[in-house]
Parts: C-alpha cells; structure tokens; sequence
C-alpha cells in the first residue's frame, strides 16, 4: 500500500520541483504573454474584417444613394419640358430627346406623367413602356424621391408634383433594383456586386448558424459575400423597411481606397484603428521578445551561480562563474566571484593558520622539556611547580637547579608578552641562567644578587628595548633551612609560618632586561618547619571571572591559608591552580599562570 501511494507522492514531488525552476515560470509568462497578444491581434483582426464587409456593404449603399439623388432631376426635366397640360407631351419636341436620353443613361427605367383636371385623370405618356403608377395615400403632395418596394420588387422612385392653373401635373420616375443596376454598381464601387433575390432582412434568422456567421463575418479572407441591406419605403403603406438586393465581395484595398475618396470618417477612424493595432502589436511582440531574452539571461545566470555554489560546496573555491552581463545580474555574478575569492584567501590563510598551529604544538611539546620533569628531592622539604599558557606557548619560566650540598635553586620568571615572542625570550633567558650556574667560580656559588645582575645585562636590548621579565630567584639550603632570593619585579611571594602567619618577600629591585647598570641585592630568611612558600606569577591574581572580577591577592592569601599543612609542595601547587581555574570558569585566559611551591616539613 506504501509503495502505491509513492508514486504518486514522488510524481507530484518531481512536478512541485519542475515548477519550481525559474525558466518554466519564465516559460509560463512567455506563453501567456504571448497567446494575449495573439488573441488580441485575432480579435482586432476579426473586428477589421467586420468593418471592412460591413463598408463594403456601405460603399454600395452610398452608390445606390448617389442613384436617388440623380434621379430627382428626372421628374424635374419631365415637366419642365411637358409643356402646357392641354398639350400632348408627345407633340413636344423637348420632351422627346430627354426621353431618349434617360432610356440610355438609365436602362429599364419607367417615365410616366399624370395630369390631373376638373375633367379627371389622365395619363399624358400613353406609350406602351410608361406604366401609370398608383399614388398611394402616404405620398407627399409635393416631391418624394428615394427607394420603395412595389409588389416585392425595390425601386429608386423619385414622384414630383406641380400646380399648373386649373390642372396638376405629376411626373414619376422608376429604376428597378436589378442586374442592370448591379452593373453599374461593380464599376463605380470597383466590387463584384451580385443581384440576389430581394428578401426582407432580419437580424436573426432563424437557420442562421453559429459558426456559419463566424465564418462569413469574421475570418479573414472568406468567400463568403457580404449582404447589401436598403432601407425602402413599402409604397403601399408608407412604413420603413430593410430589405436585401445585392450581395457584395469585400475588397481591402478598394474599401479603404473607396472611403476615402468618398471622405468617410469611418475610413479615417479605420485607418487609425489598424494603426494603433499595428503599434499594440508591435509593442506586444517587444514585450515577448523582451521577455524571452530577460528570461534566458536570469535562467542561465541562476543556472550559472547554482553550479558555481555546488563546486565551491564541494571545496573548489578556485571555480569562477561566467560574467555574461553588465547589469545587476552580472554584477550578482561579480560579487559571486568576489566571494569565491575572499573564501578561496580564507582556505589558504586558514590552511597556513593551520600549519602554524600544528607548529605551535610541537613547539608547547617542545617547550614542556624546558620545565623540570622531575622535582629535586632534598631532605626535611618538598618541591613543586605548575604553570598553564594563556596560549598554545607561554612566557612563564620556572626551573629547579642543583647547586649541590643539599641545595638547589629556585627560578620563576614572567617574560612580559605573550605567545611564541614571549616563548623564545623565556627559553634564552633559561638557556642563560643555566649556563652562568655551571660556570666554575662565579656559578654556582655566586651570590644570588650578582647572578641576576649579570641576567640583567644579559637580557637589556637583546630583544627590543620594550621587553624585559619579572624574576624571583632564590637558593634553598636543606641542612639550614635557610632561603636567599632576589625579587626583581615579580609579584611577593607569600610565606605561610607554621602559626598561619602570612609574610610576603616584598621585590626591591627592577624587572630585569629594562635598565643594564641596574643593582640587585640579595635578602635571607630562615624557614621554620612547617612553612610553606608560595611564588606566583601576576596572571594568578590578575584571574577574572564572568563579572570581571580579578583573583587579587586577598583570595589568593585566603585561599593558601585553607591549604591544610599535611600536603605536600605539589598538592599545595595543584590546590592553587584549580582554585583559579574554577574563579575563572567561562572567562578566556587573560595571562599565563606559574606557580611554585616550597614546603618544608613541620
């Protein structure tokens, strides 16, 4: 049952991550983008072929107009040229050249002349072809001229009616709507008008057909003719209707050039119209185009910092992404780059910080062999010392010596700085103490104050004129007991007697390395037993905690009086040491921190 249900959920899951590509919403813009514009020129196609079958149709209409205005002077000339109602039109020599020349200009046209007296009616042109016209009711005593249907045949009748005395003259003229008319409508309009059967036109005939009228209306290019529908006079009851004569095949060029002979404001607002559509098109295809290049720029650009970023996931940070603009997509591309090249420094800087650092541990494995590794064992006292870097190497130095006859020297140093300068200087100043105290005669057993001097001179300048060293030196001697140290500007080492005293060894002299001439003397203290001394470094009580609070020297005296006596110099020194590295859980380490510890056994 899992397994049907997964396909489902992967093929949906391949859709969502299909769509979710930037090129195929692109895509969908394009494609929506451009089916409006090409159902927008469709339908203004459409709307134009309307117009230009419907001014067609009205380029007829104009002519068969045109017609009804010429025959008005018809009626006129007629009786003009009748002559007096007594008289016989027949007999009239001007009637008989109009009459020839109307049968020519007008072919199938009906002349007839009615004159009305106290003797009755009579009709003045009794030839066989002019046909007496019934006059209807409706019929204006005057004139009336325009187009009427008859017994279901369209006519252009133009009726014209004049007092002359005693008698009224009424002159009628007729030309069918026909073949003959369709004729001279195709050379004037320069269209194929077709005669149809003249029918009344109703807007929705009841056969017609949906796609039969999209057909014929409005797709370019059909065959199909367009109807000419006339508005006429029923000539028996005087009502307006629309009827269909003529059939008529569009023509664009001829439309267009048609109205505009004829000064049509149609044709005006037409060619305006197909402007504008031109101009809606045009623009609309800029837009896609527009569209599409914009498109395939962000694709591929997308495309290109997708790849970029997989290699540089992979730790290729040497791989640069293609510039292909100078827009914002191509400056996204240079500060890709850009990116690429700060992250490429960082892994080279990074790789030698990691190189130096791999250095620094062997250089602390080195620097562990400096210290005593193991601690002198002297008779009637313990000696012990522990020192922790602020980093990987430090600057602290504490040294046990044997000066022999039960007696041993003390050395603990803090060289100002910190890091691998502080590191060197340390081990040059160990490698100098020691070379003087196994000199012969003025080594071992010079006295304390004339070691450091010759330190002092040793160190002055060596390394710049800013760095120098605290020092506390001192030589024990087991069968007396007795202590002499020289202090050169370290902090005061605190003494604890067997009473819980507390005496601090006050420094009296400068850090050694700051002034060559500068003078040293030496000081003694018998130790009781069950004495303890502690000597330090500052970074011991320069420790802070998360409030920034330093170690100081109250805590550190209160916390060597909690020391119980029975422990040794090395479980007093570890004592010491996890009590200021608990004072300064969740702190960095602000300097490195030595202490050394002589206790003499009560």
């Amino acid at each position: 049952m899992m397994a049907k249900d997964s396909v489902p959920t992967r093929i949906r899951d391949a859709l969502r991550r299909a769509w979710g590509r930037v090129r195929w919403r692109i895509a969908a813009i394009v494609a929506f983008t451009g089916t409006s514009t090409i159902l927008i020129l469709c339908l203004a196609i459409a709307a134009l072929n309307v117009v230009v079958r419907r001014e067609s149709a009205n380029v007829v209409e104009k002519q068969i107009q045109m017609l009804v205005q010429a025959s008005r002077s018809v009626a006129s000339a007629i009786l003009d040229n009748a002559g007096d109602c007594t008289v016989s039109p027949s007999s009239s020599g001007a009637l008989k050249p109009l009459l020839a020349y109307t049968d020519e200009a007008f072919p199938q046209a009906r002349a007839s002349l009615i004159v009305a007296s106290p003797r009755g009616e009579q009709s003045l042109l009794p030839a066989s072809d002019r046909v007496l016209v019934k006059h209807p009711n409706w019929l204006p005593d005057t004139e009336f001229a325009g187009l009427v249907v008859d017994q279901g045949q369209l006519e252009i009748r133009n009726v014209l009616t004049r007092q002359r005395g005693t008698c009224k003259a009424t002159a009628i003229f007729s030309l069918p709507v026909g073949p003959e008319m369709a004729k001279r409508l195709s050379s004037a309009a320069s269209m194929a008008v077709t005669t149809v059967s003249p029918k009344p036109f109703r807007a929705h005939s009841p056969n017609q057909r949906l796609f039969r009228t999209i057909e014929g209306n409005f797709l370019p290019g059909m065959t199909r003719p367009a109807a000419v529908v006339l508005t006429v006079r029923n000539w028996e009851t005087g009502a307006p209707e629309d009827w269909i004569a003529y059939s008529v095949r569009p023509s664009y060029s001829s439309t267009f050039e048609d109205m505009a002979r004829l000064g049509s404001q149609l044709a005006n607002w037409v060619w305006l119209l197909a402007a504008l559509l031109f101009l809606v098109v045009l623009v609309n295809a800029a837009g896609v185009g527009m569209c599409i290049r914009l498109g395939s720029s962000i694709a591929t650009a997308i495309d290109d910092l997708s790849s970029a970023a997989r290699q540089i996931a992979g730790g290729n940070f040497a791989w640069r992404t293609p510039v292909r603009s100078k827009d914002q997509l191509g400056d996204l591309s240079c500060n890709f780059n850009e990116m690429a090249i700060a992250l490429e420094r960082l892994q080279k800087e990074e790789a030698a910080a990691l190189r130096i650092e791999s250095e620094l541990q062997v250089a602390r494995s080195v620097q562990e062999y400096l210290y005593p590794r193991v601690a002198p064992v002297l008779r009637g006292a313990t000696v012990a010392g522990q020192t922790l870097a602020a980093r990987t190497v430090g600057g602290d130095l504490y040294d046990f010596v044997d000066l022999g006859r039960e007696r041993i020297g003390i050395l603990c140093a803090d060289v100002s700085g910190k890091g691998i300068p502080a590191a060197l200087m340390m081990a040059n100043l160990q490698a100098v103490a020691r070379a003087y105290l196994r000199e012969g005669g003025d080594g071992a057993g010079a006295p304390a104050g004339r070691l450091v001097e010759k330190l002092n001179r040793e160190i002055a300048g060596r390394f710049g004129d800013n760095r120098y060293a605290t020092l506390f030196w001192a030589a024990y001697d087991a069968d007396t007991a007795v202590l002499t140290y020289v202090n050169a500007g370290n902090p005061s080492p605190i003494l604890i007697t067997a009473g819980g005293e507390i005496e601090r060894l006050n420094s009296d002299g400068f850090p050694i390395g700051m002034f060559a001439n500068a003078r040293y003397a030496a000081k003694d203290i018998r130790m009781q037993p069950g004495s303890r001394l502690m000597i330090f470094s500052d970074g011991l009580t320069d420790a802070q905690n998360a409030a920034g609070e330093d170690f100081g020297d109250e805590r550190l005296t209160n916390c060597c009086r909690t020391i119980a006596p029975g422990i040794d110099a090395e479980g007093a020194a570890e004592r010491l040491m996890q009590a200021v590295a608990e004072w300064s859980t969740g702190t960095e380490q602000f300097d490195d921190t030595t202490v050394v510890v002589v206790d003499v056994a009560a």
